[in-house]
């Protein structure tokens, strides 16, 4: 059914080597929306994300994907487009980057074309307009390895679009960049999202002022467990953020839709 959740988290629980990592988890995502996942280092956000595309099995609690508790999890993972450090990190550094982007075709990390395996003239065509519909043209025969930590991200975007996934989800994509580097890529990535149509985006950071008013919902862990969850705007809030990182603000400060944390200090 075109209303049925993408995932729909419903009490769940992750319980190993004698703690809980998850727990009483609810959370529903549709196709199309925006969400940012935020939260301090080890409160269970990768966690979080293998448990609902079933790289992780509940310890308590049940998850529907596409509406259906059992559904083929090979399949359903290949419409998923994680984009990560890890990632990036397979890529072989000689590869073009507009081979990087056609890899995502077969959901490999570096293209490698196999017997039976081959790409037409069509499917070049489609990676090179891909590119250039991102931006991201000037790119498509330089080395990955010689490539900003920003350009990076962007080819491994397309890399994930190019096989028309049902959800993007950008794991820490600004982290290695400079405050620079961090801005032209969020403008970028903004960019993209207003464009009508595309996936599902999952935003997963530990640092609010990355959440771009196109993610238009936000949900919050502490500790395994949800402290807020909902519209972004309500839940970046002083008494939210005070719980989250035990620290006293003096201030919030909001521009362009943004919202960036002044602390008070010691």
């Amino acid at each position: 059914m075109p209303n049925e959740p993408l995932f729909d988290l419903q009490g769940v629980g992750f319980h190993r080597a004698g703690r809980d990592i998850l727990a009483g988890i609810d959370w529903r995502i549709t196709a199309g929306e925006r969400w940012a996942v935020l939260g301090p280092n080890g409160c269970g956000k990768s966690t979080l994300l293998h448990l609902a595309i079933g790289m992780l099995w509940p310890t308590a609690g049940t998850i529907l994907r596409q509406g259906e508790p059992f559904i083929d999890l090979p399949a359903f993972r290949s419409r998923i487009g994680w984009i990560t450090d890890a990632v990036a990190g397979q890529v072989p550094a000689d590869e073009p980057a507009i081979q990087t982007v056609l890899s995502g075709r077969f959901g490999q990390v570096g293209l490698k074309l196999f017997p039976g395996m081959s790409l037409t003239a069509s499917d070049h065509e489609a990676a090179v307009a891909l590119l250039e519909r991102l931006d991201c043209g000037t790119l498509a025969e330089r080395s990955f390895g010689l490539l900003s930590q920003g350009e990076r991200r962007k080819v491994l975007v397309a890399r994930a679009l190019i096989a028309r996934p049902l959800c993007l989800i950008l794991d820490e994509p600004c982290a290695g960049m400079d405050p620079g580097g961090r801005e032209r890529f969020l403008g970028w990535l903004g960019g993209l999202l207003r464009q009508p149509g595309g996936p599902a985006t999952i935003l997963v950071t530990h640092h609010m002022e990355e959440i771009l008013p196109e993610f238009a919902k936000t949900l919050v862990l502490r500790q395994g467990r949800v402290l807020a969850s909902g519209p972004t705007a309500n839940v970046l809030s002083r008494d939210t953020l005070e719980d989250l990182y035990g620290t006293r603000l003096d201030r919030l400060e909001r521009s362009g839709g943004r919202v960036w944390p002044i602390w008070a200090g010691s």
